[in-house]
């Protein structure tokens, strides 16, 4: 009889929704309508929804609680269910506008509902929940997550620190605004914008590669005589001599032309790549003007400040950063780990400290000792901690040897606290840079 009764009611029983269960209390007509007509049960006078303001709503109105504040968002089957409040702390947005996010509002299911990318939403979502910076998942590419942030108008700067956080370099054309200087200076300075532009840089990277080989070069013994004959003037047919004039001359060239038809002289001169140019060639004039006013070769090369300032041409090297997008990575990866270096070195000179004390108190009195003072001990521990291991200098008794041997395990433990955060820097940089990060 039990069984024949259920299935007597089934037609009359129906499951409810968790909304329409919150917008009836116990007993309301809701739920009345859908029993069988031998209940006596009488319902209660519904109180009426208000809104925020104290509006009172329609009672068929579909709302989440009394005050309509839930909201229920659909993303491509994936449900997620917040306070409105919590949308619109962010009312730049998409979600955070409700004159925007009305346009989506599907009125038979009473929910936002959005046909976009779900992982991404797990973590645009969040975002409004919790705030702070916004986390890409792992699994996402960049390009996909980049574009859903931009449907949902995620705040601008909000955006720009994410990408700051990814590794993406944000490089701003400025040009001048004069046709003919604005037209030289992509040229000088952009090599992708023209047939001109890209080879001028191809001829820059040659001469600096050259120039770099001649200062190397030259120094080879077979070559230093050929540079200056002792008692006569300087050889100014010097086929090096020529050759790093030629190179001089077309670095000047390019600074002066750069200087001219720069945007802005102040914030040129303040850019480290200009200050590279300028320092590659001061050096060969003022060695130049030292020769001229010299009466022999062996005073023009005899001052120790001239001999300082070629070694200063190997910056040269450094102008190879505008062209050399591996080079710009690794600039831009020690610049992002700078925080991690600071702490590795932190961590070093600690361990220097501890481990120069301790083998120098163990040493004392030690027969045939050769840490004499702590400072001496900063050199032996920094060449065990870093496994250079010249020798030099060693712990000759038993407490210094095994304190020598936890000073190596503990070297190699500091040297990888940089590590992670290098190859992760490293990896990002590197895959927004050639392209790799993305589908």
């Amino acid at each position: 009889m039990a069984v024949v009764s259920l299935l007597n009611q089934a037609p009359y029983r129906r499951t409810f929704s968790s909304r329409e269960r919150l917008n009836t209390e116990e007993g309301n007509e809701l739920w009345t309508q859908h029993q069988g007509e031998g209940s006596k049960r009488t319902p209660r006078p519904h109180p009426g929804c208000r809104s925020r303001t104290g509006e009172l709503l329609d009672l068929r109105h579909q709302c989440s609680l009394e005050t309509c504040e839930r909201i229920v968002i659909n993303v491509s089957g994936q449900y997620f269910e917040t306070w409105r409040t919590t949308l619109e702390r962010h009312p730049d947005t998409l979600l955070g506008d409700p004159s925007k996010r009305h346009k989506f509002f599907d009125k038979d299911k009473n929910e936002y509902f959005f046909d976009r990318h779900r992982p991404t939403f797990d973590a645009i979502f969040h975002y409004y929940l919790y705030g702070g910076r916004l986390k890409r998942p792992p699994p996402v590419p960049d390009d996909i997550f980049l574009s859903e942030l931009d449907f949902f108008e995620i705040e601008k700067e909000v955006v720009e620190e994410y990408r700051r956080d990814e590794g993406y370099v944000a490089e701003k054309m400025v040009l001048p605004k004069k046709g003919l200087q604005r037209r030289i200076w992509m040229t000088m300075e952009y090599p992708d914008t023209s047939m001109l532009a890209y080879v001028i840089a191809i001829v820059s990277v040659i001469v600096t590669v050259l120039s770099i080989a001649l200062f190397c070069v030259e120094t080879l013994p077979q070559f230093t005589n050929e540079h200056c004959v002792e008692g006569q003037k300087p050889n100014f047919g010097d086929p090096f001599f020529v050759l790093e004039t030629i190179c001089t001359a077309f670095f000047t060239f390019e600074v002066l032309i750069r200087v001219i038809v720069c945007p802005s002289k102040k914030k040129f001169v303040k850019d480290f790549k200009n200050l590279v140019d300028f320092t590659a060639v001061v050096p060969y004039y003022v060695t130049l003007f030292n020769t001229l006013s010299s009466t022999n070769c062996e005073n023009a090369g005899s001052s120790a400040s001239l001999a300082f300032l070629r070694v200063i041409r190997l910056v040269r090297i450094f102008k190879l950063t505008k062209h050399s997008a591996g080079l710009q990575v690794l600039i831009l990866t020690f610049k992002a780990s700078f925080g991690g270096l600071c702490l590795f070195l932190v961590a070093l000179v600690v361990c220097i400290l501890v481990f120069s004390s301790a083998v120098y108190f163990a040493e004392v009195g030690t027969p045939g000792s050769q840490i004499n003072s702590i400072p001496d001990g900063f050199w032996w521990a920094i060449i065990t901690m870093t496994t250079v291991g010249y020798g030099d200098v060693v712990p000759v008794g038993p407490l210094g040897k095994l304190i020598g041997m936890t000073c190596a395990l503990a070297g190699v433990l500091t040297l990888a606290i940089p590590v992670p955060i290098i190859t992760e820097n490293f990896n990002k940089f590197y895959a927004h840079k050639t392209g790799r990060g993305r589908l």
